[in-house]
C-alpha cells in the first residue's frame, strides 16, 4: 500500500485558492509579520486554551493510505464550549465592504475540524476563521458550527480531487527514480578534473555538508555539479537549486538539464525570472483592477499548473510565459507556485539568501530539503552584503508626500516626522558629505514604522485611490528597510550621505556570513560553492560560511602553453601615476593589436580611466573599436558579443570594465577572442564604504586592505583573463599592465596555470615576444 504524507495547507492551497492577486493581500505577509500577529492573539489565550496544536489523521482505501498533517492555531474553551480557531493575518482592510471570507481559509478550517472530530469521536464542533489586520491588530471573526457527518462529503471529495493530482506526482516521481538509476553520464569520456568534482559534490550532498570548489573553465563544472547532485537524490522532498548571478549562467544550466533530459532523465526543471523582467505590462502594476493577469489569478492557477506540469519538462522563461498567457495568470507568481512540483530550480542567489525575497516555502518551512549549487560563487560576498543592507532617500519621502496628498486620513504628519529625522541627521553631517554611526537612531526607525501604519490605515479607507500603486511601491521600500533592520547587529553601520540635492540613509551590512551560514546549516541539506576564481579559498570561506566547509582545487584541463601571460611590471596604473603612464598603456595596447589581426579586449578598473585611455588612442590605430557603455540593455549586450563572431577586415579592440557584464560568464570561443589587456590590479574604488570594510576586516581578520581591496580586485583580473581560453583548441595572450603584478603578494594569487608567465619592460620586447608566440601557435 502506497503511503502519502500530505500537509493540509498544501492540499487546500491547491484545491481552493481563489480570487485576485494583489500587492496588499495574504501573499504579501512575511513570515515574521504573520508570526508576530499570531503570537499577539495567542498571548491572550486563557490557561485552558491551547496554541499551535499538531494534528494527524490517517485515511485509506484499498490501494492508498494518506497521512494528513497540520497545525491548528488554537483550541479555545469559551463558555464550556470547545472552539477551533484558524488565524490569518492580512494587510487588507478586514472591515471593508469588499472583504470576504477566503475559500482556502474556510477549507482549511473544515479539514482540521473534520480531522479533529474523527480523532476525538465528536459529532460537532464550533470553529472560526479569525482575521487580524497587521496595521492595528484588530480582528474579525467568521464563526461556524460543523457537523461531522455533514463535513464527511466535503472531506472525501477533497481527498479524491487531491489524490488524482498526487497520483500524477507519484507517477512522475517513480519515473524520476527509475531514470536516475538508469542515467549514465551523457559523454563518452570525462574531462580532466570533472570526475573528481563529481565525486566531491556527490559526497557533499549525501553528507549534508558544505564544499568550496575551485573549478576552472573547461572541466564541465555545470554538468559535473548537476549530474552528481541529481544522482544523490534519495528522498521525494529533496529539491535542487542551481544559483547563478548571470543570465548566461542560467542558460548553461538550462542547456545542461536539457541534455540530461535527452539522455533519458525524467525530471522537471524550472527557471525563475525576476518579477520586473517577466512582467507582461509596460509598467508593473500589481493591482487586479489594472492587470488582467492578477484579476482572478487564483481561480485559474490550478488548471495552469496542471497544464504545464503535464506537457512540459524544461520550464524555461519562454515556456512559463507561454502558459501564463494561455491561462491569463501572472508569470512570476505562476512560476513560484509551479516550483512546488518541479525537481530542479534555476534562479538568482536572492531567492535563497535574501531575507526580503527568499522563497518562504523552502527556506522558512520544513516541508522540503533544498540542495544548493552556487555557481560563480565569487560574486556572493558582495551580493550577500547587499542583501542584508537597505537604503532610504529623503527625496522618496518628499515624493510619497506628494503622491499621497489626497489620501484620507492624511499621512502628511507621519511623513513630516520622518523628514524631521532626516533633518536631524543633516545637522549631524554639518559641512561633511558622509557621517557614520554604529547604531540607527531609534527616532528614525520609530518614525518610519509609524508612517507604515498610517499608510496601511489610509489605504484601508481608500482602496481605490488613484495613485495606490505608487503609494504601495513607496510603502514596500520602507517595509524592506524595516525588515532588514531586524538583523541589525555588530556587523552593521548606519551611513548618512549628502548627495547633490538629497540625503541618503543606509543600514550597511559589512559581513553577512552568519546569515548565510544560518541558511546553510538550518535550511539547506548540502551546498557547493564553485567558481574558477575562489582565490584565496580562506577569504571566501570566512566571509560566506565563517570558515566552515571542505575544499577542492582542480587544475585547469587546458594546456598552459596555449595562454601567453605577460607582466608589464614597469608601468604604474595607480591613480596618481595615470597621467604619466597613459602613453605606455596606449603603446602596449597598440603593440598587441599590431601583433596579429584578431579580436582583443582591454579591461579597465573604471569607466573614467577607460575613457581617458580612449581619448589618447592614436588616429592610425588599425582596429575597429567596441566601447562598453554604463547603461546597456540585454539586446545591446547581445549585439555587442555578436560583433566578436563576425569576420572583419580589421582587428577589433573592445574597451570593457573589469567585473562588468562582458568580463565574466561569457564564452568567447575560438577566434572570437585572441587576447586581453588587463590595465591595473582591479582594486575597488576607494570610498567610505570600502574603507569601512577595510577597518572591519582589519579588526576581525587582521587583513583589512587585502580583504577589502586586493582580493576582490584580483578576482576581477582572473575572471577577465579567463575569457581567453574556453576550449582545448583555443590559444591567446593576456597582458597584465601594472608593477604590482610582480609583487609576491599578487603572484601568490595567480592560478596554477599562470606560473609560466613572462616579465617584460618595453613595448619592443613585447612585440618580439608576441610575434614568436603567434608563430609558434600557428
Amino acid at each position: 500500500m502506497k503511503i502519502f504524507k500530505i500537509g493540509v495547507g498544501e492540499l487546500v492551497s491547491f484545491l481552493y485558492s481563489s480570487g485576485d492577486l494583489s500587492s496588499e493581500t495574504f501573499q504579501n505577509v512575511s513570515l515574521l509579520d504573520g508570526t508576530r500577529a499570531h503570537q499577539h492573539l495567542q498571548s491572550k489565550y486563557g490557561l485552558n486554551d491551547q496554541a499551535e496544536v499538531s494534528i494527524r489523521y490517517e485515511w485509506q482505501d484499498d490501494h492508498h493510505m494518506i497521512l494528513l498533517t497540520g497545525r491548528i492555531d488554537g483550541l479555545l474553551l469559551r463558555n464550556d464550549t470547545l472552539v477551533m480557531e484558524e488565524i490569518k493575518s492580512t494587510r487588507f482592510p478586514i472591515f471593508s465592504d469588499d472583504f470576504a471570507l477566503n475559500n482556502e481559509h474556510l477549507a482549511q478550517l473544515k479539514m482540521y475540524s473534520y480531522m479533529y472530530m474523527k480523532n476525538n469521536n465528536l459529532t460537532d464542533i464550533s470553529a472560526r476563521v479569525t482575521y487580524i489586520q497587521l496595521s492595528d491588530y484588530k480582528t474579525r471573526y467568521f464563526e461556524f458550527i460543523f457537523d461531522v457527518d455533514l463535513l464527511e462529503s466535503f472531506f472525501n471529495e477533497s481527498i479524491a480531487l487531491y489524490m488524482e493530482w498526487m497520483l500524477r506526482l507519484e507517477a512522475h516521481n517513480e519515473k524520476k527514480k527509475t531514470s536516475l538509476e538508469q542515467l549514465y553520464f551523457p559523454f563518452d569520456q570525462y574531462r580532466r578534473g570533472q570526475r573528481e568534482m563529481m565525486s566531491a559534490v556527490y559526497q557533499t550532498m549525501m553528507e549534508d555538508d558544505i564544499l568550496y570548489a575551485i573549478a576552472p573553465t573547461g572541466i564541465g563544472k555545470t554538468m559535473a555539479s548537476l549530474f552528481s547532485t541529481l544522482k544523490s537524490l534519495h528522498e521525494d522532498n529533496q529539491k535542487v537549486f542551481y544559483l547563478t548571478a548571470k543570465t548566461a549562467g542560467k542558460q548553461i544550466a538550462l542547456q545542461t538539464m536539457d541534455m540530461l533530459h535527452e539522455a533519458g532523465l525524467h525530471t522537471k526543471t524550472l527557471e525563475i525570472t525576476s518579477k520586473d523582467a517577466i512582467c507582461f505590462l509596460d509598467k508593473r502594476e500589481c493591482d487586479p483592477e489594472k492587470c488582467p493577469f492578477a484579476k482572478g489569478f487564483f481561480d485559474r492557477l490550478q488548471e495552469a499548473t496542471k497544464d504545464i506540469f503535464d506537457h512540459e519538462t524544461l520550464l524555461d522563461r519562454n515556456t512559463v510565459e507561454r502558459y501564463a498567457r494561455k491561462h491569463m495568470v501572472c508569470p512570476f507568481e505562476f512560476s513560484l507556485y509551479v516550483s512546488y512540483y518541479v525537481d530542479v530550480i534555476i534562479c538568482d542567489y536572492n531567492y535563497v539568501f535574501d531575507p526580503r525575497t527568499h522563497l518562504i516555502r523552502y527556506f522558512d518551512e520544513d516541508n522540503y530539503k533544498p540542495l544548493l549549487l552556487i555557481d560563480e560563487a565569487h560574486n556572493l560576498i558582495s551580493r550577500s552584503r547587499d542583501m542584508y543592507s537597505s537604503t532610504l532617500y529623503k527625496s522618496d519621502f518628499i515624493k510619497l508626500r506628494r503622491i499621497a496628498s489626497k489620501l484620507k486620513p492624511s499621512i502628511r504628519n507621519a511623513v513630516k516626522k520622518v523628514l524631521d529625522a532626516y533633518d536631524n541627521y543633516e545637522e549631524k553631517l554639518g559641512d561633511a558629505l558622509f557621517y557614520s554611526h554604529k547604531t540607527l537612531d531609534e527616532d528614525f526607525i520609530d518614525a518610519i514604522r509609524n508612517l507604515m501604519r498610517k499608510i496601511e490605515n489610509s489605504l484601508k479607507e481608500n482602496p481605490k485611490y488613484s495613485k495606490k500603486t505608487d503609494v504601495i511601491e513607496g510603502y514596500l521600500n520602507i517595509l524592506g528597510f524595516s525588515r532588514i533592520y531586524e538583523f541589525y547587529n555588530e556587523t552593521y553601520l548606519t551611513n548618512v550621505e549628502r548627495l547633490d540635492d538629497d540625503i541618503r540613509i543606509t543600514i550597511q551590512c559589512l559581513d553577512a556570513s552568519s546569515f548565510i551560514l544560518d541558511t546553510l546549516n538550518h535550511k539547506a541539506y548540502g551546498a557547493v560553492f564553485f567558481s574558477a576564481t575562489l582565490y584565496p579559498l580562506e577569504y571566501y570561506m570566512k566571509l560566506l560560511s565563517k570558515g566552515q566547509g571542505e575544499t577542492l582545487k582542480i587544475q585547469s584541463p587546458f594546456n598552459p602553453n596555449n595562454l601567453k601571460i605577460v607582466l608589464m611590471n614597469q608601468i604604474s596604473t595607480r591613480y596618481q601615476d595615470r597621467k604619466q603612464s597613459i602613453h605606455q598603456v596606449v603603446d602596449t595596447i597598440q603593440t598587441v593589436v599590431n601583433s596579429k589581426k584578431g579580436n582583443y579586449i582591454a579591461f579597465f578598473p573604471s569607466y573614467q580611466y577607460m575613457n581617458e585611455v580612449i581619448d589618447h588612442l592614436p588616429s592610425d590605430l588599425n582596429a575597429d573599436l567596441i566601447i562598453q557603455e554604463k547603461e546597456m540593455d540585454q539586446a545591446l549586450r547581445v549585439l555587442t558579443v555578436d560583433r566578436f563572431k563576425n569576420e572583419n577586415h580589421l582587428s577589433q579592440l573592445a574597451f570593457f570594465v573589469m567585473g562588468g557584464m562582458f568580463a565574466e560568464g561569457i564564452d568567447y570561443i575560438g577566434d572570437m577572442l585572441n587576447g586581453v589587456i588587463i590595465v591595473g590590479v582591479g582594486l575597488p574604488m576607494l570610498n567610505e564604504t570600502n574603507n569601512q570594510l577595510k577597518k572591519y576586516y582589519q579588526d576581525n581578520f587582521s587583513q583589512g586592505f587585502d580583504y577589502a581591496y586586493t582580493y576582490p580586485g584580483m578576482n576581477k583580473v582572473i575572471q577577465a583573463v579567463g575569457r581567453v581560453i574556453r576550449s582545448d583548441h583555443d590559444y591567446g595572450i593576456a597582458i597584465l599592465i601594472d608593477d604590482r603584478f610582480g609583487q609576491t603578494k599578487y603572484k601568490k594569487l595567480f592560478p596554477m596555470e599562470w606560473k609560466k608567465h613572462t616579465i617584460l619592460k618595453t613595448s619592443s620586447q613585447l612585440e618580439k615576444e608576441l610575434t614568436a608566440f603567434w608563430q609558434k601557435m600557428k
